[in-house]
């Protein structure tokens, strides 16, 4: 089950300050979670059932799906993708399916979009007047095939400076990357590990990157001698090596 809830912050405050209960938003088993497309299967299925005791309704949005370097989900307007029905409204332990159909071309690298199933307040008068209801928004991913799949990843511009490491994860495939893990591992002149940080492991799409940036304690920059970035794909690794130079610290 995915359950993700946004809450306004001025209705937030104003629950805290009046002490008012929050109901939790719908709960709703949705399968599949990931929609891949492709020429020979330019729609899908998506099973939707409400698990709780009460009707809910809920309003489906599709957004063209970029990101920043940052990490950071870029949304924007699209007829690229046809989500039906586009209003759907499920009673108690009602099953219900939602067909989500591609209605642009498909092309040589892989096109990516978001559908949010986003829960609409309930009738007039449903929830106590002094209860402050959270509605909950998921958001399946859909991915475009592209006409040749082609995963290529590699670490770039690993360095310390100003006592920070950085570094680049880009993706020079066709297709998404999600790695399960990254490792960014510090060692000095002996070997000795001075730093082991387990960093955000998210989408890294098509033709795209991902920049990370990772201070070092004070007491171990000067002791670096060399840095190392380790990236799970699946079964394959992607590693990145590179000496500190002097003057990373930038003392």
């Amino acid at each position: 089950m995915i359950r993700t809830s946004t809450l306004p912050a001025a209705a937030l405050v104003a629950a805290v300050l009046l002490q008012a209960p929050v109901a939790r938003g719908a709960e709703v088993q949705i399968n599949p979670v990931l929609i891949h497309l492709s020429p020979s299967a330019r729609s899908a299925l998506v099973v939707m059932k409400n698990v709780a005791t009460s009707p809910v309704r809920f309003e489906i949005q599709v957004h063209a799906w970029s990101q920043s370097p940052a990490g950071e989900m870029l949304l924007s307007p699209t007829e690229d993708i046809v989500a039906y029905p586009p209003i759907l409204t499920l009673g108690p332990g009602e099953e219900r399916n939602l067909r989500i159909a591609a209605a642009t071309a498909f092309g040589a690298v892989e096109k990516t979009y978001r559908v949010f199933v986003q829960e609409l307040p309930g009738t007039e008068g449903k929830d106590s007047p002094a209860q402050v209801r959270v509605l909950s928004r998921i958001g399946l991913p859909v991915f475009l095939a592209p006409s040749r799949s082609v995963a290529k990843s590699r670490v770039e511009d690993l360095h310390l400076s100003m006592g920070k490491v950085a570094f680049r994860l880009r993706n020079e495939g066709t297709q998404h990357l999600r790695p399960s893990s990254v490792k960014l591992a510090v060692t000095g002149a002996g070997g000795e590990r001075l730093l082991e940080k387990d960093l955000d492991a998210w989408y890294v799409l098509a033709a795209g990157e991902r920049d990370y940036q990772v201070e070092l304690p004070a007491v171990d920059c000067p002791r670096a001698r060399e840095l190392s970035v380790t990236v799970m794909l699946g079964s394959d690794v992607v590693k990145g090596r590179a000496p500190v130079d002097a003057g990373g610290c930038g003392w």
